[in-house]
């Protein structure tokens, strides 16, 4: 049973992960089998009720009315649902996936609300049908056998492809039956309210709810910016803004320099999680998961945006800490990391759990750093001009074991630890006869399972001297403690080029086990203000210093 279950895994992976003729050929293939187990069922359970001459379930036209409302929920909801996965250009049959995971719409709230919707049809048929042996015996067994199967198969294939990104979905959210907070849902597929499906969003920012040091103060920049992620300043005020889940990349304009943004538009989508973007000489750079282009003169076609310039496609594919924080080095080059494909493993391709680099046409890509799981932000000190990074630690060693880290590279060709040490904790399997003396040590631990991603050295002059030249992180929070952490801004301070203290900033995204915001990336704009982006809350906030 095991091998079988292993094997149907393995392929519905490699029909996943195949280009896209092959998927398109196989998806009619799924979906024909899954209709015809469907038909096959409620053919079997008519025929069942006409053998045992049971009597109608009901009476008409009182079964017919209490059938509709499941009727029209099931279908508002499967279409709902199959709408998302359409806009991200997939299909609803699992071997033909879109290249994302989907959390937006009413995935949202459950993890398989297609299911559902199905489920909710196949009830309101059977009422409808006034069939016994089919609301009470095909569905139930076709309801625990689809369970099962999205359990033991779909499950564990999507998180073989999408790694930690669906380890952390599925934490947050429920199979089937949305959490008494998400109940909007319900009110959602009730056939009453159709019309507000497709207009439904998250709360808003809470803002009032974060607290930070005396004298500074948060206000929301930009709202309305679904999965905000890494950031980027252009010129004219204009800040571009990647995804990870949604495929856009966003301009997000500040025109009157009142420091709101006045209008956001989308300059691209349908990309493949284009997390990092980077600004130099005119053009905007766009890291997907296994390409580099570049968006030539966008800041004077916004609204005409350009065809994306292929500018590398030198990276793996893997979507397992594949999506990318880009920006440009001192040096001039391009800096572009590869997470490792995976929670903990060791790969002879050199590109993986690294920090590579490459000049801006794209030539000269090389290995920078090494043994690096996943960082998803960087900067160079300010005064060093030596590069700082965060690494998220690995998973399932405990709710404190191992910290997430802030890193610092003086130079090329240094080795950080990973599959080996994560800190200075050895790892059960890869770290057999080593020692974390070997690799170069973290310039400071960061707190278990934060999951610190952007970063920044403070490099205005608006906030009081003591915050120059230090180092700002943006922790998007725990998807696997029983308790969560992080959800935060917090500061390490530095003496000189030492890091030796680390503390929170500004919280109050986090309220008991429960967020309505995960900060992302954090910017330094040139009034000295610090912007924050939040994927979860869809905004951006700037954090400024009004004095004591």
């Amino acid at each position: 049973m095991t091998s079988l279950r292993e094997s149907i895994i393995d392929f519905i992976y490699r029909s996943a992960t195949a280009p896209a003729p092959v998927r398109k050929r196989l998806a009619p293939l799924g979906g024909a089998f899954f209709l015809g187990v469907i038909l096959l069922g409620i053919a079997a359970a008519l025929a069942a009720d006409r053998l045992l001459a049971l009597p109608p379930l009901g009476s008409w036209p009182a079964s017919a009315i209490l059938a509709l409302p499941f009727l029209a929920a099931g279908v508002a909801l499967w279409l709902w649902s199959v709408v998302q996965f359409v806009r991200a250009k997939g299909t609803p049959v699992p071997l033909n996936p879109p290249p994302r995971l989907i959390e937006e719409g009413p995935y949202r709230y459950v993890r398989n609300p297609m299911l559902g919707g199905v489920f909710l049809m196949l009830l309101g048929l059977g009422l409808l049908m006034r069939s016994w042996s089919l609301t009470a015996v095909f569905i139930p067994l076709f309801i625990l056998s689809a369970l099962l199967e999205f359990r033991l198969i779909e499950e564990p294939e999507l998180e073989r492809r999408l790694g930690d990104a669906y380890r952390e979905y599925r934490a947050r959210t429920p199979m089937m039956i949305p959490r008494l907070r998400s109940s909007r849902l319900l009110l959602c597929i009730l056939p009453v309210f159709p019309a507000v499906m497709p207009t439904l969003k998250a709360p808003g920012p809470a803002l009032e709810k974060i607290k930070l040091p005396p004298g500074f103060r948060i206000e929301l920049y930009a709202s309305g910016i679904e999965g905000a992620r890494s950031m980027a300043l252009g010129p004219k005020g204009v800040l571009f803004v990647g995804t990870r889940n949604e495929g856009k990349v966003y301009a997000v304009i500040d025109k009157d320099g009142d420091q709101k943004a006045d209008e956001v538009l989308t300059i691209a989508r349908g990309l493949n999680m284009p997390n990092g973007v980077a600004w130099r000489d005119g053009a905007l750079y766009v890291a997907e998961v296994s390409r580099i282009l570049r968006l030539d003169d966008i800041v004077n076609r916004l609204h005409n945006p350009p065809k994306p310039v292929l500018v590398s496609k030198a990276f793996p594919r893997d979507q397992h800490h594949g999506w990318k924080v880009i920006a440009f080095g001192p040096d001039g080059l391009l800096y572009v990391p590869v997470g490792a494909p995976c929670n903990v493993c060791e790969k002879k391709d050199g590109r993986y759990a690294s920090i590579m680099r490459m000049k801006p046409d794209g030539k000269g890509l090389e290995i920078f750093a090494s043994g690096v799981r996943n960082t998803v932000g960087f900067d160079w000190h300010p005064e060093t001009g030596e590069l700082w990074f965060t690494d998220n630690g690995r998973d399932w060693m405990g709710d404190d074991r191992p910290p997430d880290e802030l890193n610092r590279a003086p130079q090329k060709g240094l080795h950080f630890g990973f599959p080996y040490c994560h800190g200075d904790i050895l790892d059960a399997s890869y770290g057999r006869n080593r020692s974390c003396a070997d690799y170069t040590a973290p310039a400071i631990p960061l707190g278990p399972h934060v999951a610190a991603l952007g970063m920044k050295f403070y490099t205005g002059t608006q906030f009081p001297a003591q915050y120059r030249n230090q180092v700002f992180i943006a922790e998007h929070g725990s998807w696997n403690r029983s308790r969560p952490v992080g959800y935060r801004i917090t500061l390490v301070r530095l003496e000189g080029n030492r890091a030796v203290r680390y503390e929170t900033f500004a919280e109050g995204w986090l309220e008991g086990i429960s967020a309505w915001g995960r900060p992302v990336d954090v910017l330094v704009m040139p009034d000295g203000a610090l912007l924050v982006s939040d994927d979860r809350a869809g905004a951006i906030y700037r954090i400024s210093y009004t004095g004591p």
